[in-house]
């Protein structure tokens, strides 16, 4: 009864809200801010206040939609929030002449429109099974695991060396693409395989509370790449890798309250700052951060007008595009998304000349210029925007809700499964960065996972049927 009743209240919110959208005209109106500002602490109130538990007798705050709010809202409200509160001016940016702060309206009120359809589809009714049950794998599985992602990180790390991996510190880092396709196209695929590494040196130690030299080598590599990260500016990347770590080792291993999170995402914005300082010199390394972290002070920097107010302006800027500049492209860059899960194989359908293979290259053009050096990037509201307009914006995060709620779901029912548990750590680390990315951010990673798995899982001979527990 409860469910059908915040099922109603949701989809009443959704309706009021795009209402609004479609109705107010574009300008700042602080009323719509504090509305929606509202509506979101609801929801994050909501989240935080209760933990949740997927191994019995550990309840953590470490969840799926909890971290999709926290850079969502840094993101999409924090800017407004510090507006309203005569803090800081919407025209305020390091990096960008044009601020776009007229269209604020639009921009706000479908990040809010984005939130409620995600949370309908993330509070979506599941059955719950129960099952006192768990699969058995033998000890070769987690051999052949172990093997399988340490082989693969190997040869994508010696491919992204031979591809100009050199570039990554040569250059004046911006965002986490260069503009070249191929060079960015496997740096995604060693974020993936980095990423996977850790999850498997932690499944290993849950399992066995210590680790083989195969698991050794991994962390030594996750480790090393960490800071690797953080010497060549890419805050994004390294806090995926971070919060899919922490929140393996808070959800399986040891559980964590909300005062332990609150001081780690104070630390992190502390972190991220002093990166966004220390990429900006000339010489970047660790002394470099050190002198970063000495001198930083948070609130000078402010969110607003570093690279996170870029994605805010990159939404505002959207509403500018499409309602000036362009019409909808009706689908083209969700299915440029889906043919990416094969490495360039959007190539075969999109020409070469086509400038415009992603709303990240749409953006860039309004915000900074085609031939900038640099990219703006691009956001998951923005994405879904330029494709379909505000109705493309509620059915893609609504599916995108929907998913993290049926892995969470699906893992409460197997807590011991390898592929949800892989799957369910992936959507935590991606989802928390969803808003800064497009469609196809965690698709591949979901996808690739899929497939890992049902090659080892036949390889073994594992069937996805329940054993009773010893």
């Amino acid at each position: 009864m409860k469910k059908k009743i915040y099922f109603i209240l949701n989809l009443s919110l959704l309706l009021g809200l795009f209402l609004l959208f479609t109705i107010l005209p574009t300008g700042i109106n602080e009323n719509v801010i504090w509305f929606c500002l509202f509506i979101f602490y609801v929801y994050f109130i909501n989240s935080i206040s209760k933990p949740i538990s997927i191994v019995p007798y550990i309840k953590t705050f470490m969840k799926i939609d909890l971290f999709f709010m926290m850079f969502y809202y840094l993101i999409f409200f924090y800017p407004y929030q510090l507006h309203v509160l005569n803090i800081q001016d919407l025209a305020d940016s390091d990096f960008l002449y044009k601020t776009y702060a007229e269209y604020t309206n639009p921009a706000i009120l479908s990040a809010t429109i984005g939130l409620v359809a995600f949370q309908m589809g993330f509070h979506k009714v599941f059955k719950h099974k129960r099952i006192s049950a768990s699969i058995k794998y033998p000890k070769k599985y987690f051999k052949i695991l172990n093997r399988v992602v340490l082989l693969f990180t190997v040869i994508i790390l010696g491919l992204y060396a031979k591809t100009g991996m050199v570039a990554m510190f040569a250059s004046s880092y911006a965002g986490s693409t260069t503009g070249d396709v191929t060079f960015d196209a496997i740096f995604q695929l060693v974020t993936y395989f980095i990423v996977l590494s850790a999850i498997t040196v932690l499944f290993y130690f849950i399992n066995f509370r210590k680790l083989n030299l195969s698991s050794i080598i991994l962390l030594g590599i996750v480790l090393v790449w960490c800071l690797i990260l953080l010497v060549i500016g890419d805050r994004n990347t390294f806090f995926i890798i971070a919060i899919v770590i922490g929140s393996g080792y808070f959800t399986f291993i040891k559980g964590i309250t909300r005062k332990k999170i609150l001081l780690f995402i104070l630390l992190g914005l502390f972190l991220y700052q002093v990166v966004e300082v220390s990429r900006r010199s000339e010489e970047r390394n660790l002394e470099g951060i050190w002198i970063a972290m000495t001198e930083t002070n948070v609130e000078e920097e402010g969110i607003n007008v570093g690279s996170f107010g870029i994605t805010t302006i990159g939404l505002r800027a959207t509403f500018k595009i499409i309602e000036n500049d362009h019409d909808f492209f009706l689908g083209k860059f969700k299915f440029v998304s889906l043919t990416s899960i094969i490495p360039y194989s959007s190539r075969l359908f999109i020409s070469k000349d086509d400038p415009y293979t992603g709303s990240s290259n749409v953006l860039k053009e309004d915000m900074i210029g085609r031939n900038a050096t640099w990219g703006t990037g691009t956001n998951i509201i923005s994405d879904a925007y330029l494709d379909f307009g505000i109705i493309g914006v509620i059915a893609i995060m609504y599916l995108f809700g929907y998913f993290g709620g049926f892995v969470k779901h699906q893992l409460i029912n197997n807590p011991n499964n390898t592929q949800w548990i892989f799957i369910y750590l992936i959507l935590i680390g991606y989802y928390s960065e969803l808003s800064r990315y497009g469609f196809d951010f965690p698709l591949r990673s979901i996808v690739w996972t899929l497939l890992l798995f049902w090659f080892i899982s036949n390889k073994n001979n594992i069937k996805n049927k329940n054993v009773i527990r010893s």
